[in-house]
């Protein structure tokens, strides 16, 4: 099995995919002009058939939103532009949640019920109330703080009804959601409950102060008795100091006699009686003070005993009355937002109350756009699909190398006309007419006729098959050259008639061409008029046959049983090979058969000196090509391709030359 080397061809890359839409698109226009063309048609229907509604626009403005429970300060707003500390919301979120409020199923029950559902032609106030948001748009820009309510109806007096009916409970409802004006009576009685247990503590506390004899804080009892403590106790030790000198005197005026005039002196201003008196009256001060002393530690002891008591009163008698003081604030809020009209509020106002109905044609205009947009896609999609994924043909001469990794000899373009009579164009152009290379009927013009469109071709490959027989050092003679395609109107049979008569144009000798598929009861229809000789006839040296131009001779092959099939077997072609080295010939061009599972050209395509395959462009399946291709160059690396019936549907200024 012979190597294959070959030099590593270029992948198939994002200019190679954007070749291969084009092609696929040009190919198939016509699908998208009859897909773009329905759509269009569609289109047209539904902007004339559809009827449009009549729509009212209104527009409201969100300044910021007051959010109010029933026990909130009675200043917590949140601005729009600002974040709440408590809530966290934004402006965008703010808008948000008025929109869902307006999008809501309860406000749309609620204008259903207020409107009727007869009226909206509803059975149902569900139904109604589904026939109203169905109809309804709200939309708001990010960062705005105006909200757009829309309503569509197709009577034309209910759109901006529904409209304004919508926004005047839509207010209501904001009321309902964000503030305090339902929260009145749980306000009143919570109050009322933190007033009566302030009055409680405030009772059990004054029963505590009137038991210990203190008439106001527990702290300040305290420092009074302290105070009084010591007042009483400085009362006492003068009193007692009064005491004893007072019962000093009286011992003195009791004496019987007095040794100085002082004494006698003292004597004549106070009697004994007197003195005596005065004593008792400064001993009962003494216990009275005493007595007052007693008491006084006595309230200090209970005061100690009742001190954890009154302490947990008076925290408590605090902590109420922060209550009482809080929701008395709360109460009076209750009252304003339960007094507020709804549609007098600061934070929202309407900017544009529901406009006149108009027809609002946005809806017919996008749906007819998309039906029109809808069948150019689709017949691009076709397209595209046919073309990529279903398409397993070589459609272009660059996918032999970018898929299939093969190397293409020459490529010949798809020609119109009878036989190729007209004037032979550039490589790549295109033609809308029927192809003629291997037409078997109505053939006007033999293919070795130099006013065939193929002919320059065939020189083309004529000069590369001397370079390669020059290349490879292939001296002998005869060269045989063998064409076959990969299916009957490949082309084959022209080619090879056409690359026989370049060949026998050069005066390097005789150029033998073998028709390999039809005996000479069905000749070749481009022999019709010339002489065709049996192959086994006309290598024999010394036969006389007859050429059909310049150094041009035709052969057929015979059948070996009258009726079978007029194929040539490969013994018999191995028996005929002595004959063919030693015919005079220089060339013998063979027109092989059709490769396919039963075909004799897989056998006798290693006997060539060089393999023409003929691929017919949008017709040959690509894994077959690469597998016969494959299998053919493991045998004998002598093979080479060209792809026929080329068309470029892509315009010039786009085609990448493909």
């Amino acid at each position: 099995m012979a190597d294959i080397r070959r030099e590593p061809q270029p992948q198939h890359h994002r200019s190679g995919m954007l070749s291969d839409i084009l092609f696929a698109l040009f190919r198939r226009k016509w699908t998208i002009v009859f897909c773009t063309l329905l759509g269009l048609a569609a289109a047209v229907a539904v902007f004339h058939l559809f009827q449009p509604g009549y729509q009212s626009d209104a527009k409201l403005l969100v300044r910021y939103v007051l959010e109010r429970n029933g026990v909130d300060s009675i200043d917590n707003t949140t601005k729009p532009n600002q974040s709440s500390s408590g809530t966290g919301k934004t402006t965008d979120s703010i808008i948000d949640a008025e929109v869902q409020i307006l999008t809501s199923w309860d406000l749309a029950s609620q204008v259903a019920e207020a409107i009727g559902p007869k009226r909206l032609g509803a059975s149902s106030n569900a139904e109604a109330a589904g026939s109203i948001l169905s109809g309804l748009q709200v939309a708001a820009s990010k960062g705005s703080d105006v909200i757009v309510v829309s309503y569509t109806n197709s009577d034309p007096h209910l759109a901006p009804l529904v409209l304004q009916e919508l926004l005047s409970r839509y207010f209501v409802k904001h009321l309902e959601v964000h503030r305090s004006a339902g929260a009145f009576d749980f306000v009143t009685q919570q109050t009322d409950h933190v007033r009566a247990r302030l009055n409680q503590t405030e009772d059990a506390l004054n029963t505590l102060r009137q038991k210990i004899g203190i008439v106001s804080t527990l702290k300040d009892g305290q420092d009074a008795i302290a105070g009084e403590t010591a007042e009483i106790r400085k009362q006492l030790d003068a009193a007692e100091a009064d005491v004893a000198e007072q019962q000093a005197l009286v011992k003195q005026t009791g004496e019987k006699k007095a040794n100085s005039w002082t004494s006698r002196k003292s004597r004549s201003d106070k009697t004994p009686e007197a003195s005596k008196a005065l004593l008792a009256a400064k001993q009962a001060k003494v216990e009275a003070l005493k007595t007052r002393l007693r008491d006084i530690q006595q309230q200090t002891t209970q005061l100690s005993e009742l001190r954890p008591q009154i302490e947990e009163l008076e925290r408590k008698r605090e902590m109420d009355s922060n209550n009482y003081k809080y929701f008395a604030a709360s109460l009076e809020k209750a009252r304003v937002d339960e007094a507020l009209d709804p549609s007098k509020m600061p934070n929202i106002s309407a900017v544009q109350r529901p406009s006149p109905p108009a027809r609002d044609t946005k809806k017919r205009n996008k749906i007819s756009l998309a039906i029109a947009g809808g069948g150019i896609a689709l017949g691009v999609a076709l397209a595209l699909f046919r073309g990529l994924v279903l398409n397993r043909t070589i459609g272009r001469p660059l996918e032999l190398e970018s898929r299939l990794d093969i190397p293409l000899m020459l490529s010949i373009p798809y020609r119109g006309g009878a036989n190729g009579q007209k004037t032979l164009p550039s490589n790549g152009s295109s033609s809308n007419s029927r192809a003629l290379t291997t037409t078997r009927r109505n053939s006007k013009i033999a293919p070795w006729d130099a006013r065939h469109f193929i002919r320059p071709y065939c020189d083309a490959i004529r000069d590369r098959l001397g370079l390669y027989f020059e290349l490879n050092h292939l001296t002998h003679r005869p060269k045989l050259v063998g064409v076959a395609g990969f299916s009957e109107t490949a082309g084959a049979s022209s080619l090879a008639a056409g690359l026989a008569a370049s060949l026998s144009e050069t005066n390097d000798g005789k150029v033998l061409l073998v028709d390999a598929n039809l005996g000479p009861e069905d000749v070749h229809p481009f022999f019709k008029g010339k002489p065709a000789y049996p192959l086994n006839a006309a290598v024999k040296p010394q036969e006389k046959i007859t050429s059909a131009a310049d150094n041009l001779y035709l052969a057929t092959v015979g059948r070996s049983n009258p009726g079978a099939a007029a194929q040539i077997g490969l013994k018999k072609f191995f028996e005929l090979m002595p004959n063919l080295k030693t015919s005079d010939f220089d060339y013998i061009i063979f027109d092989l058969p059709p490769l396919d599972q039963t075909s004799p050209t897989w056998g006798m395509a290693a006997f060539m000196d060089k393999l023409l395959l003929v691929v017919e462009a949008e017709k040959n399946n690509r894994e077959f090509i690469n597998r016969s291709y494959r299998n053919l160059v493991a045998a004998r690396d002598n093979v080479a391709v060209v792809v026929n019936k080329t068309r470029s549907y892509v315009p010039k200024w786009l085609d990448s030359g493909s």
